[in-house]
């Protein structure tokens, strides 16, 4: 992993502390317990951003809202909380539409049940997925997670996390390798962990590599969005200046991964009969 050197002040009585969790062999030095310290931080304030912007009348799947079908007898916003309290990701942001946050709170509270913290952000108006992202800001500080509300996934968010840290990105995007449906998804080329080129559904791609859109973000990645009442879209006006500037990664992962959108993305999840409905 590649480290960084940096100087920092800090008072006699906390160096104290610090010095006295250096034993000289799990934590051999005190920027080896300065580290250990910012990763227990970071590991027990992991926050997930779930983005449901837009027309909620265009997030639907004969008449159900995406995050309300079933799947295997549970909700899919149901699946994706859990496998977020799973990974640590404790806190929580829905962000949508009035109709949208709505009917997710309905079913998910404020997260207790699930032993989660979840917060709504209502979106007044769609501007694209960078400006319902850009509603967030205010709420987050260190890396964080943004997902779509509309995803079902099953893979390991933390192998996501540790690669996230570990590179020089703003933005470190999980990437699945394989011809199926490549052609609908957002494609990407890598060199290395970097990705350095990114293509919204092309007609002819260069990879079999594509974007899940799950991915870490770094909190000044918000300086890269507009601000005023101006449409702003991730694929196209944030990833293409990341690009260019070097700071977009792909982390590779093995596992499942569907955008659903129809009855045939719910059929390659299962081929056992899926009940679209709310309880």
């Amino acid at each position: 992993m590649r480290k960084t050197r940096i100087s920092m002040t800090i008072s006699e009585g906390v160096l104290r502390k610090l010095d006295s969790t250096v034993d000289g062999e799990t934590i051999r030095s005190r920027s080896e317990a300065i580290e250990s310290i910012l990763n227990q931080y970071l590991e027990a304030n992991k926050v997930a951003v779930i983005l449901g912007g837009g027309d909620p009348g265009k997030l639907r799947i004969d008449g159900v809202l995406r995050p309300l079908v079933k799947i295997k007898g549970k909700y899919l916003i149901e699946h994706n909380i859990e496998i977020l309290r799973k990974s640590g990701f404790k806190k929580i942001y829905i962000i949508g539409r009035n109709e949208l946050i709505g009917e997710c709170f309905k079913l998910l509270g404020n997260g207790s049940k699930y032993l989660v913290d979840i917060k709504y952000i209502e979106e007044e108006k769609s501007l694209g997925n960078a400006k319902t992202l850009q509603l967030a800001e205010k709420y987050v500080t260190s890396p964080f997670l943004v997902l779509p509300v509309d995803n079902f996934f099953d893979f390991d968010l933390n192998y996501l996390v540790k690669v996230h840290m570990s590179n020089p990105g703003l933005v470190t995007l999980a990437v699945k390798a394989g011809r199926e449906s490549v052609s609908n998804q957002g494609v990407v080329e890598m060199a290395g962990d970097q990705i350095i080129d990114y293509e919204e559904r092309p007609h002819t791609p260069k990879t079999f590599l594509t974007s899940t859109f799950i991915g870490m973000y770094d909190p000044s990645v918000f300086e890269y969005i507009q601000r005023g009442n101006v449409r702003w879209v991730l694929q196209i006006n944030i990833f293409r200046r990341l690009i260019s500037d070097g700071k977009l990664y792909g982390c590779i992962v093995p596992g499942i991964y569907v955008n659903i959108h129809s009855r045939e993305d719910l059929k390659k999840i299962s081929n056992t009969k899926v009940l679209l409905g709310n309880k």
